[in-house]
């Protein structure tokens, strides 16, 4: 099936809710699931739906919900070997051959399981006041740091800012494991260290003998991810801004606490000068409404001001997140899932899977990995529309350097090259592992194995795809360009 009906395809997600209008895959493995024994049960004797769609494919599930025009089907997928996980497919109604329903309790039952599996696998990542963190003094800055699971963080950041960085870092680390699962237990977890200034950052790379342009690296020889934020400078001018707001909070509450003494003063002079009753009380309301108004404008003012600094602080660490789930998804593939010596991941491939995860949805307490990556995705589609669109023979013959512009280690004339190899990677990358499902095809472990690593590029990714390239571009192409 193509993603020609299916531009919405809801595929992996980590999450922690599920309802009847949105679909978020669940997997047992999650810290906070049930016992492993009551998970299987749950999964085993699970009595689903079935649609089989025109061209053959059949998915099992549940339908959750129904439109004149789609279905949105609820898929439960029990490969073996892995967990149960869910993914919600929205399908046109004219690709649908036969849908088998389960009777009215049936359904009952089965939409009740899946909730109860739902609650059951809550994401990993415990709350950000939970976490265990240290500090010491190095130079008259304090330095966080956190022992996760999968990772050791090092941060400069201020205290909360480095709580939510191990938050954040332990829902994408468990993210990862629900794509590519880990095949070995790593040595030693992968030591992260965040900066809250450039020039720190940028300290630290000359330190190691480095000089990089990209905000975030990782140094695999080290098994070392270095960031580089503006969060000391963000943090500063929030503190500047929140003293500003007290003292204009301290200076309203002074005025208003002297409100009554005023009206009543106001009162007594308009009866010393001979005003009426009705009119006193006319021109005293109307001052006290003054001061009310006054009140509310400056807090809308506040509001306004605080709103605009939770965005820029909202950009600021989205930017920084996309950074590191893009650099630690490299090493979590190389220290836990495909080593480099003994596994050949080609680089696009490498670099493709980092750009899913880098597009990862923070909501509420869980990362979505769903949706496609909206700059790569606008770009690509531009580029397949041009007149003179990469071809994926050219891309799956790209040496290693071609993606090096990034990192400032190329010559003036490559960067445009080097961005078009990223987001047709992240095109290729999101096909393969959401529509193909190419992660659980045993063709997989071939692909990348290093004894493949010398075999002719795209004959290499023909035995992956099991067809000839052309046949395959052809299909991919209509696939990302009907994704929306």
């Amino acid at each position: 099936m193509t993603l020609t009906r299916c531009t919405q395809l809801l595929i992996l997600l980590v999450a922690s809710g599920w309802n009847c209008g949105h679909g978020y895959a669940q997997d047992a493995s999650a810290a906070n699931s049930a016992p492993a024994s009551d998970t299987r049960t749950l999964a085993a004797d699970l009595k689903l739906e079935r649609v089989t769609l025109r061209e053959g494919t059949k998915y099992d599930g549940l339908v959750q919900g129904e439109s004149p025009e789609t279905v949105e089907f609820l898929e439960v997928r029990r490969l073996p070997g892995r967990p149960m996980y869910l993914m919600l497919r929205p399908l046109a109604r004219e690709d649908i051959q036969d849908l088998a329903r389960l009777p009215p309790d049936a359904r009952a039952e089965l939409r009740e399981r899946l909730e109860q599996f739902r609650r059951r696998t809550l994401i990993q990542g415990r709350e950000i006041d939970d976490l265990k963190l240290t500090s010491i003094q190095q130079n008259g800055q304090a330095i966080w740091s956190h022992a996760g699971e999968s990772f050791t963080l090092e941060s400069t950041a201020n205290e909360q800012m480095t709580r939510r960085l191990a938050v954040r870092l332990g829902q994408i680390f468990t993210s990862y494991r629900q794509l590519l699962p880990p095949r070995r237990e790593a040595s030693e977890r992968v030591h992260i260290r965040i900066f809250g200034s450039t020039a720190g950052y940028q300290a630290a790379l000359k330190q190691l003998g480095f000089v990089i342009g990209n905000p975030a690296v990782y140094l695999a020889d080290r098994n070392l991810i270095l960031a580089g934020t503006e969060l000391d400078r963000f943090d500063a001018e929030l503190a500047r801004v929140a003293r500003q707001h007290e003292q204009i909070r301290k200076e309203l509450e002074a005025q208003i606490a002297e409100v009554p003494s005023r009206v009543k003063k106001l009162g007594e002079e308009l009866e010393d000068a001979g005003v009426g009753a009705s009119e006193r009380l006319r021109i005293v309301l109307a001052e006290q409404r003054k001061w009310s108004d006054q009140r509310k404008a400056l807090a809308s003012q506040i509001a306004t001001i605080d709103r605009a600094n939770e965005a820029k602080f909202n950009e600021l660490t989205q930017r920084m997140f996309t950074r590191l789930a893009h650099e630690a998804f490299h090493a979590y593939l190389e220290t836990d899932v495909y080593p480099s010596r003994q596994y050949d991941v080609p680089r696009w491939l490498n670099e493709g899977l980092a750009q899913v995860f880098e597009a990862g949805i923070l909501e509420l307490n869980s990362l979505r990995i769903d949706a496609p990556h909206l700059d790569a995705l606008e770009k690509l589609q531009g580029d397949l529309r041009g007149s003179q669109p990469l071809r994926l023979e050219e891309l799956l013959t790209m040496s290693s350097s071609s993606f090096l512009a990034a990192h400032g280690d190329v010559t003036p004339s490559e960067p445009e090259r080097s961005s078009r190899a990223y987001y047709y990677s992240w095109g290729l990358a999101y096909y393969l592992a959401f529509e193909r499902g190419i992660f659980d095809d045993p063709a997989f472990e071939t692909y990348i194995s290093s004894a493949a690593a010398n075999m002719d590029p795209v004959k290499r990714f023909e035995s992956l795809v099991g067809m000839p390239l052309a046949e395959f571009e052809e299909t991919w192409r209509a696939a990302m360009l009907a994704v929306k």
